[in-house]
């Protein structure tokens, strides 16, 4: 029998808090990285800046999955994070190759 919080199984929520915990860092991330690009306007910034939002907008989605859930969506939540998390790694590794 699984544990139910707001609906939720427990598991769930705890997913559900580490996203908001991601969204909360990758925030405070792109603050720092668009406080930087001001300063010094340089594509590697710019390359931060795209890394961090689209981590950002995985997490945000995640957490939308994750609420209207059925057995059905289960795999496309993986899968499109798994997307995501791809091409914001393939930014940062470009922006890593190239500076």
């Amino acid at each position: 029998m699984a544990l139910e919080l707001f609906g939720l199984a427990l598991i769930k929520t705890a997913a559900v808090g580490i996203e908001i915990a991601n969204i909360g860092i990758l925030s405070g991330l792109l603050y720092l990285y668009i406080k930087s690009y001001r300063q010094i306007k340089i594509g590697f910034t710019v390359g931060l800046i795209l890394f961090a939002s689209v981590l950002l907008i995985r997490s945000i989605l995640t957490i939308a999955l994750l609420i209207i859930d059925s057995d059905m969506l289960t795999g496309r939540q993986v899968l499109i994070g798994g997307i995501i998390e791809f091409i914001a790694l393939a930014i940062l590794l470009k922006i890593t190759w190239d500076y």
